[in-house]
């Protein structure tokens, strides 16, 4: 299968299912043919998302303000757990050895993303449908972009809005496509190659989103290459280029590791949901008798 052709299956997936059921073959097709396939992508993507919201009347919208309060809960909760876990790391690390205490924050990101899968897996049976998976890199998103633009205490993720904003507006359109795109291979696929397919997806992810920060700061003091800026301002690696990551880092601050975490949360989110609509398969041998 092409990439578009796997695209419009991911997207074809956000529609809810009656709507799926019904056109999901023609509107295939028509990508297919399509000569203008982006435009087109787009086109489905915004229709989506369209049908997901129509379905959702008053009454409903209350019953999962419930749902909705616990998902924008969820990044503050990370980021809490970040700067305390950042806190340990680095006093851990200045115990072992000074040179360690500037990987502080990819060393707190490790347990604090754990702790986000188990979290994700714990609250999916909120996010069992199409359009609850559909809200919650929304609701991430909404919820960090809320954080940093408090004044003062919002820099902690990032000192340029603008640039924190695109950044999150980037990681959350690639993310609602993968959280559907996971969901989907955890339906078919064995648990090691949707688990691998996720990690790798996620980091490619959120590179392509800092890459959209280095292109939005211009005024950053790095000659480190775009593409490089997730990696560089999460481990400090500096790729050849004494200092750049760890000035990268002062720049970018907490917000690397958030959306490190908030991604292994919303994947895990969509591999447990894909999982729970997997069809159980009849172990019983041909032939056999079953008596109740």
């Amino acid at each position: 299968m092409t990439t578009p052709g796997r695209v419009a299956r991911v997207l074809l997936a956000m529609y809810p299912p009656a709507i799926r059921d019904r056109y999901g073959d023609e509107i295939a097709d028509l990508l297919a043919r399509s000569s203008r396939p982006v435009r087109d992508l787009a086109d489905v993507a915004w229709c989506a998302l369209i049908e997901q919201g129509s379905l959702m009347s008053l009454p409903q919208m209350r019953a999962r303000l419930p749902q909705v309060a616990k998902l924008l809960a969820v990044a503050p909760l990370l980021t809490m757990a970040l700067l305390g876990a950042t806190m340990a790391g680095m006093f851990t690390a200045a115990a072992i050895d000074h040179s360690l205490v500037e990987a502080g924050m990819a060393i707190a990101v490790v347990p604090v993303a754990v702790a986000a899968v188990w979290l994700g897996r714990r609250v999916s049976g909120t996010a069992a449908t199409g359009g609850r998976l559909l809200c919650v890199p929304a609701l991430l998103a909404v919820s960090i972009l809320a954080m940093s633009s408090v004044p003062g205490p919002g820099e902690t993720f990032g000192e340029n809005r603008s640039g924190v904003a695109l950044t999150l507006a980037i990681w959350w359109l690639l993310l609602t496509g993968l959280v559907f795109g996971v969901r989907r291979l955890a339906a078919t696929a064995t648990a090691p190659v949707t688990v691998l397919v996720a990690v790798l997806a996620g980091f490619a992810l959120l590179g392509l989103a800092f890459t959209a920060y280095g292109s939005a700061v211009t005024h950053a003091n790095t000659d480190l290459a775009a593409h490089l800026w997730y990696a560089g301002a999460l481990t400090t690696y500096d790729f050849g280029l004494p200092g750049a990551a760890m000035e990268l880092s002062e720049e970018t601050k907490l917000l690397p590791a958030l959306l490190t975490a908030c991604t292994a949360f919303s994947l895990a989110v969509a591999g447990a949901t894909g999982q729970t609509s997997r069809i159980p398969v009849d172990t019983t041998p041909r032939g056999s008798v079953v008596t109740a």
